[in-house]
């Protein structure tokens, strides 16, 4: 039996299993008790949170969980289903809750192997959304490769009066996750151009999805000297899209009004503007020379994915490719004049996401997710323990040019112990485990400008 529902960005589908989870709907217990086949797992008892049964006026029933009156609250209620080997799986919840200022802090839900399965398969939600006056969170996953028993948990944590009230959890095998390959194109250099026309003749020809050219790719570091959106530079850019039906980006000054902005005009496959990234944090130097710095980090909608652009001195303030992958993107595109490459390992791993960087004088690469670098390391880390989401690369050394195909479908972290769940954090709001909200201490203390402040 198949049942219609929803995948993770809310679309219909309509190729689900049978149910795993023998009592997700909690319609079998008694209220005020734990439902029938879940047991309550506190490892510290005087942390325990308390899972109980309950009824609203209209005969629904619901598994609530509620703090204990101790700010470090922290449990957990689980129960145990078979995954078959190679089957993809679509795990689902639906709650309300009272009193928890961020679901991501308070709540996780996940599937984990048992204790003594050495295969240490985990997986789960990520993300969340409204739905019908709901809150409803959705993971797909690929299961392990081998037939396991896992258990469902879902945790409470880190609030003392907090309320959360589970309607319904639902497992079930589904249609296997495609894969989302996206084929980049990277660049050095500073030349002409009838160079980057070349450049992105070749991308095109083949068969890039994305095209980077570096920061000033029009060899114009003069801001006060800069040019209009419909400049030669800027029609190259939208020409070269729209003939092989790719999108393409490049960072240069452009003149708007009387003011004149780091820009990073993004064109899609039909020549289209998506949008312009305008630099925000500005070089010294580009202020001195009369740029003004943009104001909106913006992710951009295309057919590829989300999209981010972060321009050459953004690399070093960790909070410009932060707020990007916390909006959503997935790829962020990286002009620059040059840059500290170590740091991008940082940036991608941090944050979740890949990172295309074309250059005038740094290097031309692609880093995944985990912080594994297309071009390679030399020798690599060995401290990373990761899988790479990194397909195919196509070097051309003589143009200066790489392709890198990465699968976006998945976004594997450093040290992945068997899933995400277990890894390095990588941008993942559901993993911060810190009772402190230390983003608002970092806020407060990087706005004080002297030790005696009052």
């Amino acid at each position: 039996m198949t049942q219609a529902t929803l995948d993770d960005s809310g679309s219909a589908c309509t190729s689900l299993g049978p149910e795993l989870i023998a009592n997700g709907d909690f319609h079998q217990g008694a209220i005020g008790g734990v439902p029938d086949g879940w047991t309550v797992m506190a490892p510290n008892p005087v942390l325990a949170p308390t899972f109980a049964l309950v009824q609203s006026d209209d005969g629904r029933r619901a598994l609530q969980a509620q703090g204990n009156g101790r700010p470090a609250c922290m449990g957990w209620i689980q129960t145990l289903v078979t995954l078959r080997a190679n089957t993809t799986y679509r795990l689902c919840v639906e709650f309300h809750s009272q009193g928890l200022d961020d679901v991501n802090h308070h709540l996780v839900h996940g599937v984990f192997s048992l204790a003594d399965d050495g295969a240490q398969f985990n997986q789960g939600v990520f993300s969340y959304r409204w739905r019908d006056g709901r809150i409803v969170g959705t993971a797909s996953f690929r299961g392990p490769a081998k037939d396991s028993q896992v258990t469902v948990r879902l945790y409470f944590r880190h609030s003392a009066s907090g309320r959360v009230c589970w309607d319904r959890v639902s497992l079930r095998p589904c249609q296997a996750i495609s894969q989302r390959l996206v084929k980049i194109a990277v660049t050095q250099g500073a030349q002409g151009l009838d160079h980057w026309a070349a450049v992105l003749t070749a991308a095109g020809q083949a068969g890039c999805d994305v095209a980077l050219l570096p920061e000033m790719f029009d060899q114009n570091s003069k801001p006060m000297e800069a040019p209009t959106l419909d400049g030669a530079a800027v029609r190259l850019l939208a020409d070269q899209a729209r003939r092989y039906a790719m999108y393409v980006a490049g960072s240069l000054y452009l003149r708007r009004g009387d003011l004149v902005y780091n820009s990073a005009p993004l064109f899609d496959r039909l020549g289209n503007l998506v949008g312009i990234h305008d630099k925000n944090v500005l070089y010294e130097p580009e202020l001195n020379g009369g740029a003004t710095c943009g104001d909106q980090l913006s992710v951009f909608t295309t057919d590829l994915g989300k999209v981010g652009i972060m321009t050459c001195y953004e690399s070093w303030f960790p909070a410009v490719a932060q707020l990007l992958a916390l909006r959503g993107a997935e790829l962020i595109l990286f002009p620059s004049a040059g840059y500290y490459t170590q740091l991008i390992h940082a940036r991608s791993a941090d944050n979740g996401v890949v990172i295309a960087a074309s250059s005038l004088g740094g290097d031309y690469d692609v880093w995944d997710t985990a912080g594994n670098r297309a071009g390679g390391e030399a020798p690599p880390d060995p401290s990373r323990h990761a899988p790479t989401n990194i397909i195919a690369i196509d070097r051309r050394p003589g143009m200066k040019l790489m392709l890198v195909t990465v699968d976006l479908s998945q976004q594997p972290s450093p040290h992945c112990w068997g899933g995400p769940m277990y890894s390095a954090p990588g941008g993942r709001r559901v993993r911060n485990t810190c009772p402190a909200d230390l983003e608002q201490q970092v806020a407060g203390e990087a706005r004080r400008w002297c030790d005696d402040q009052p």
